[in-house]
């Protein structure tokens, strides 16, 4: 299990940085000068607030169920998947003069294909 959680969250930073020099590159879009990710707006926070408290409550609870079942770092590229798709959707709805959001979508993407390549395997 600790194996397969290394190699995951290993697979997915070498084939995000690869990928999203690409994108970058393809839709010229500018990387952003913080490190930490800030809301757009409001509403914005609101969601990602909410989704941040879900994630806790659910880790306490599946945490104390599911014990031995279910490998947390699953969960955790779940939630990161989630909130990947939330911020792209954010970014195209709000920041239309950049392409951020196809960046996010992408780090989406790669995170769901290496989560289901875990369960699915070829």
């Amino acid at each position: 299990m600790i194996v397969e959680a290394l190699i995951l969250c290993l697979g997915f930073i070498v084939v995000n940085f690869f990928v999203g020099r690409y994108i970058r590159r393809r839709w010229e879009i500018t990387k952003r000068k913080e490190w930490l990710y800030w809301p757009l707006n409001r509403t914005h926070a609101l969601i990602e607030a909410f989704l941040m408290i879900s994630f806790l409550i659910g880790a306490v609870v599946l945490g104390n169920r599911l014990m031995g079942t279910i490998n947390w770092v699953y969960y955790l590229f779940f939630f990161f998947v989630v909130v990947s798709v939330s911020r792209a959707f954010m970014e195209w709805k709000y920041a239309k003069s950049d392409n951020m959001w196809i960046s996010q979508l992408t780090e989406a993407s790669i995170a769901a294909l290496l989560l289901l390549s875990f369960f699915f395997p070829l």
